[in-house]
């Protein structure tokens, strides 16, 4: 068998971090000044490490990368191939991305062929599916060692189909995503129900069929936006959790995905909002029914009046598509030669404030936060810091918490830099949370504790029941 030396893979790519990296660089060695490719040139880019913590450079070459990330050593011949597939759909990706600052800067309008947007499309879900929080999820050895609130889903998928490690489920999963074609019909939808894992199948058909792809920069000149490690993976809305105060696991019970986003430049974002929530100019595109449906997810939430969106009132509608067919009655009639024409939408300083704090409110497991200009870092970190929404920066009282940590960090950072705003913290408060990724076990034992603390099953809420699990029935079937 060949032996493959390590190699450095990037689950944010270095197009994006060149996009960010600030225009004073040092000077190129001498081979570079002579011909070589200034693509070739390592470029640093501006960061903040949150563990020291210090502002500081890094190298685009080694920034947002694992080593051996992507390999995948149940293919001897070449363990590579699926960091080879990636690259290539970056590739693509890149050209795209690029026409689309080049046509903004200039004030045009951007067009793109379906295939050119499916192309996006599929990237945008992979850098939310290819990402740190996703390989830690996957990345065991032991099938009992996958914790994820799908564990048990899970378990069945890979004895059924004869999976020995959760980190091959998701390396065939990636393989299925990057090689399946996004043909107009989408018949795709098919293909990977049939070859990958349900649960990510139905993740990757939501993500590309149940929102709509914006353009966003700010409106105010100076104003930027952060790109933290886990920024391609954050949404914006509710996700309602049911906590298990015995083992300290949470459970999400639903969550939903009003907004998903992808800063590929200081001062452009990509945008997909869902198709339920309206926008400007919605006049008869199945306003009733998607009303109706929204309620009904508002309403599954523990705290159906905080479960909107906080950037409801961004001013971002879908394109204008032109179909080559007459007659649009079925995604059989879709064409690869339709064309989408996409404007950049302007934000303001709030709504891009909130993108930021939501950025911010979810790095505090990561360890470092690329930033482009050190004057937006400065005023991105001080409009959080004094931010009044109590289901943000919430902190527990109980020693190492990592939040309390991170936003220590931070204040060191903002001193560092001049700033003296003080950060508003609250107190963990389970009804008030706006949780959009999993709580640690010790917050879901504590927070569990409390709420069952000198309570019958009976005195509680309806919804926190199975906190507190009655005696097993022993006629009781796990079939179903």
């Amino acid at each position: 068998m060949a032996k493959h030396s390590q190699q450095k893979h990037h689950f944010i790519p270095r197009f994006i971090l060149r996009k960010f990296a600030p225009k004073d660089q040092p000077p190129a060695s001498p081979a570079l000044s002579h011909g070589r490719a200034s693509r070739g040139r390592d470029f640093l880019v501006n960061k903040v490490d949150l563990h020291i913590p210090v502002l500081t450079q890094r190298p685009v070459s080694i920034e947002f990368s694992l080593v051996d990330m992507y390999r995948d050593p149940g293919f001897n011949e070449n363990p590579y191939h699926l960091e080879e597939k990636l690259a290539m759909l970056e590739g693509r990706a890149s050209e795209i991305i690029d026409k689309a600052c080049k046509a903004f800067a200039g004030g045009s309008n951007l067009t793109l062929k379906r295939i050119e947007v499916d192309t996006l499309r599929k990237f945008l879900f992979l850098m939310k599916y290819r990402n740190r929080g996703m390989f830690d999820r996957y990345n065991h050895d032991d099938a009992q060692n996958y914790q994820a609130d799908d564990r048990a889903r899970m378990l069945v998928y890979m004895k059924d189909r004869g999976f020995a490690k959760p980190r091959d489920v998701w390396f065939n999963n990636l393989r299925h995503m990057l090689d399946v074609e996004l043909d107009p019909g989408r018949r795709w939808r098919e293909t990977l129900r049939d070859h990958i894992y349900p649960d990510d199948a139905a993740m990757f058909e939501y993500h590309l069929l149940h929102s709509f792809m914006a353009f966003c920069e700010p409106q105010t000149p100076g104003e930027e936006f952060l790109l933290t490690e886990n920024a391609f993976g954050i949404f914006e809305g509710p996700c309602s959790t049911t906590l298990n105060p015995l083992s300290g696991n949470s459970e999400i019970s639903v969550y939903t995905e009003y907004h998903n986003f992808a800063p590929v430049a200081p001062r452009l974002t990509i945008i997909l909002r869902s198709i339920l929530l309206p926008f400007p100019g919605d006049e008869g595109i199945a306003q009733a029914p998607r009303a109706e449906i929204l309620q009904a997810l508002r309403a599954a939430h523990h705290q159906p009046a905080m479960a909107g969106s906080i950037l409801a009132d961004m001013p971002i509608r879908p394109c204008k598509t032109t179909y080559s067919n007459s007659v649009i009655d079925s995604p059989a009639a879709f064409h690869q030669n339709d064309l989408f024409n996409f404007q950049c939408f302007r934000l303001s300083s709030n709504n891009v404030a909130t993108i930021n704090n939501l950025f911010l409110e979810e790095a505090y497991p990561t360890g470092s936060i690329v930033y482009h200009s050190p004057v937006s870092l400065r005023a991105s970190i001080e409009r959080y810091f004094r931010e009044t929404d109590t289901r943000m920066k919430q902190v527990l009282d109980v020693p190492n918490d990592k939040r309390r940590s991170y936003l220590d960090a931070l204040h060191r950072i903002l001193s560092n830099m001049g700033g003296s705003t003080k950060c508003r913290i609250h107190p963990f408060s389970l009804s008030a949370a706006r949780i959009r990724v999993h709580m640690a076990m010790n917050v879901g034992f504590i927070v569990g504790m409390q709420l069952l603390e000198g309570q019958k099953p009976g005195c509680l809420p309806p919804v926190y029941c199975r906190l507190k699990p009655s005696e097993p029935d022993n006629d009781a079937s796990n079939e179903s």
